[in-house]
């Protein structure tokens, strides 16, 4: 076999796997996991993903009703940004 890297993958993750299965927690929390897919029970505790896409959701949605409500609020924002963005750029042009 020329390309050992999978199977190494493969190897030292199966070998990882059973020394984290020495702990009991571990072992007792992997077996409950594996039950409830069997049964198609699902956790009551959101993953941290789903957590994360809800909590980005949320601040994407703010930040729409806020531009939808406040258009010369987000108009203010850009021409501060604007204005910046030209003093920088004046300020490079001045130094070289």
């Amino acid at each position: 076999m020329k390309n050992k890297f999978v199977p190494g993958i493969l190897i030292g993750a199966t070998i990882g796997g059973a020394i984290a299965l020495i702990d009991k927690n571990t072992r007792h929390s992997v077996k409950t996991s594996i039950h409830n897919v069997k049964t198609g029970q699902r956790s009551n505790k959101p993953s941290k993903v789903t957590a994360l896409v809800d909590e980005v959701m949320y601040w994407k949605d703010t930040l729409e009703e806020i531009r939808r409500n406040n258009p010369e609020l987000e108009r203010s924002l850009i021409d501060a940004k604007d204005t910046l963005v030209a003093r920088k750029n004046n300020k490079q042009l001045g130094h070289q």
